[in-house]
Protein backbone atom coordinates (compact mmCIF):
# COMPACT_ATOMS: atom_id res chain seq x y z
CA UNK A 1 0.00 0.00 0.00
CA UNK A 2 1.25 3.58 -0.89
CA UNK A 3 1.48 5.25 1.80
CA UNK A 4 -0.82 8.68 1.82
CA UNK A 5 0.57 12.06 2.90
CA UNK A 6 -0.77 12.98 6.55
CA UNK A 7 -3.46 15.86 5.19
CA UNK A 8 -5.31 12.89 2.94
CA UNK A 9 -5.27 10.38 6.18
CA UNK A 10 -7.53 12.86 8.15
CA UNK A 11 -10.96 12.13 8.27
CA UNK A 12 -11.83 15.83 7.13
CA UNK A 13 -10.22 14.95 4.12
CA UNK A 14 -12.09 11.29 3.95
CA UNK A 15 -15.47 13.29 4.49
CA UNK A 16 -15.36 15.92 2.49
CA UNK A 17 -18.89 16.56 0.60
CA UNK A 18 -17.69 17.36 -2.95
CA UNK A 19 -17.79 20.97 -4.57
CA UNK A 20 -20.30 21.72 -6.63
CA UNK A 21 -18.87 23.02 -10.21
CA UNK A 22 -19.01 26.58 -10.15
CA UNK A 23 -22.20 28.14 -12.33
CA UNK A 24 -24.03 24.80 -11.71
CA UNK A 25 -26.04 25.76 -9.09
CA UNK A 26 -29.66 27.54 -8.65
CA UNK A 27 -29.09 29.57 -5.63
CA UNK A 28 -31.80 31.21 -3.84
CA UNK A 29 -31.81 34.33 -5.03
CA UNK A 30 -32.90 32.91 -8.38
CA UNK A 31 -35.85 31.07 -6.86
CA UNK A 32 -39.84 31.38 -6.50
CA UNK A 33 -39.57 30.86 -2.51
CA UNK A 34 -42.63 31.36 -1.36
CA UNK A 35 -46.37 31.00 -2.40
CA UNK A 36 -46.84 34.81 -2.64
CA UNK A 37 -44.14 34.93 -5.19
CA UNK A 38 -45.69 32.33 -6.93
CA UNK A 39 -49.38 33.89 -6.79
CA UNK A 40 -48.19 37.06 -7.42
CA UNK A 41 -46.77 35.86 -10.70
CA UNK A 42 -49.68 33.59 -11.39
CA UNK A 43 -52.35 36.70 -10.84
CA UNK A 44 -50.38 38.46 -13.58
CA UNK A 45 -51.68 38.67 -17.15
CA UNK A 46 -48.36 37.99 -19.11
CA UNK A 47 -48.26 34.52 -20.58
CA UNK A 48 -45.40 33.05 -22.75
CA UNK A 49 -46.76 29.58 -25.04
CA UNK A 50 -45.29 26.86 -26.54
CA UNK A 51 -46.78 23.47 -27.67
CA UNK A 52 -46.56 22.02 -24.58
CA UNK A 53 -45.30 24.75 -22.13
CA UNK A 54 -46.54 27.69 -20.38
CA UNK A 55 -44.45 30.56 -18.55
CA UNK A 56 -46.11 32.78 -16.28
CA UNK A 57 -44.50 36.09 -16.25
CA UNK A 58 -43.99 39.11 -14.22
CA UNK A 59 -41.52 41.70 -15.35
CA UNK A 60 -39.21 43.98 -12.34
CA UNK A 61 -36.95 46.72 -13.17
CA UNK A 62 -34.83 45.47 -10.50
CA UNK A 63 -33.28 42.21 -9.58
CA UNK A 64 -32.13 39.59 -11.17
CA UNK A 65 -34.60 37.11 -13.02
CA UNK A 66 -36.14 34.22 -10.66
CA UNK A 67 -37.63 31.07 -11.46
CA UNK A 68 -40.75 28.81 -10.22
CA UNK A 69 -41.60 25.27 -11.24
CA UNK A 70 -44.95 24.01 -11.46
CA UNK A 71 -45.53 20.48 -12.88
CA UNK A 72 -48.51 18.94 -11.96
CA UNK A 73 -49.15 15.71 -12.01
CA UNK A 74 -52.46 16.00 -13.56
CA UNK A 75 -50.37 17.26 -17.06
CA UNK A 76 -47.78 15.16 -16.42
CA UNK A 77 -48.35 11.57 -14.58
CA UNK A 78 -44.91 9.89 -13.97
CA UNK A 79 -42.28 11.61 -11.53
CA UNK A 80 -39.75 10.95 -13.36
CA UNK A 81 -41.01 12.82 -16.30
CA UNK A 82 -42.16 15.85 -14.08
CA UNK A 83 -38.71 15.66 -12.58
CA UNK A 84 -36.95 15.57 -16.27
CA UNK A 85 -39.15 18.51 -16.93
CA UNK A 86 -37.65 20.46 -14.39
CA UNK A 87 -34.42 19.38 -14.48
CA UNK A 88 -34.44 21.03 -18.42
CA UNK A 89 -36.33 24.45 -17.07
CA UNK A 90 -33.45 25.09 -14.59
CA UNK A 91 -31.04 24.04 -16.63
CA UNK A 92 -32.22 26.08 -19.90
CA UNK A 93 -33.04 29.37 -16.96
CA UNK A 94 -29.39 29.16 -15.98
CA UNK A 95 -27.65 29.69 -18.76
CA UNK A 96 -29.95 32.03 -20.52
CA UNK A 97 -29.88 34.21 -16.75
CA UNK A 98 -27.25 36.58 -17.87
CA UNK A 99 -29.57 37.37 -21.04
CA UNK A 100 -32.84 37.83 -18.80
CA UNK A 101 -33.53 40.86 -17.81
CA UNK A 102 -35.29 41.35 -14.56
CA UNK A 103 -38.72 38.85 -14.47
CA UNK A 104 -40.29 36.31 -12.36
CA UNK A 105 -40.91 33.08 -14.06
CA UNK A 106 -43.00 30.19 -13.17
CA UNK A 107 -43.07 27.15 -15.71
CA UNK A 108 -46.27 24.97 -16.28
CA UNK A 109 -46.31 21.60 -18.38
CA UNK A 110 -48.66 21.56 -20.76
CA UNK A 111 -50.66 17.49 -21.81
CA UNK A 112 -48.35 15.60 -23.86
CA UNK A 113 -44.50 17.18 -22.18
CA UNK A 114 -43.47 14.56 -21.15
CA UNK A 115 -43.62 12.85 -24.89
CA UNK A 116 -41.03 15.06 -25.87
CA UNK A 117 -37.52 14.16 -26.27
CA UNK A 118 -34.82 16.29 -24.18
CA UNK A 119 -33.82 17.97 -27.33
CA UNK A 120 -37.32 18.76 -28.07
CA UNK A 121 -38.39 19.57 -24.56
CA UNK A 122 -34.34 21.97 -24.65
CA UNK A 123 -35.78 23.59 -27.14
CA UNK A 124 -39.32 24.52 -26.49
CA UNK A 125 -37.83 25.83 -23.29
CA UNK A 126 -35.05 27.76 -24.58
CA UNK A 127 -37.81 29.39 -27.21
CA UNK A 128 -40.11 30.31 -24.47
CA UNK A 129 -37.34 31.74 -22.33
CA UNK A 130 -36.39 34.02 -25.69
CA UNK A 131 -39.97 34.87 -26.10
CA UNK A 132 -40.45 35.86 -22.01
CA UNK A 133 -36.81 38.11 -22.43
CA UNK A 134 -38.63 39.73 -25.50
CA UNK A 135 -42.03 40.20 -23.39
CA UNK A 136 -40.58 41.71 -20.93
CA UNK A 137 -37.78 44.38 -22.00
CA UNK A 138 -40.95 45.73 -24.25
CA UNK A 139 -43.00 46.32 -20.68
Amino acid sequence: MIDAPPEARSSRARHAKPVAPPGGRFPRAVRLLTANDYQGVMRGRERVHTPHLMLALRCQALGPARLGLAVSRKRVRLAHERNRIKRVAREQFRLALAELPGMDIVVLAKPGADGLSLSELHGQMKLALTKASRKCAVS
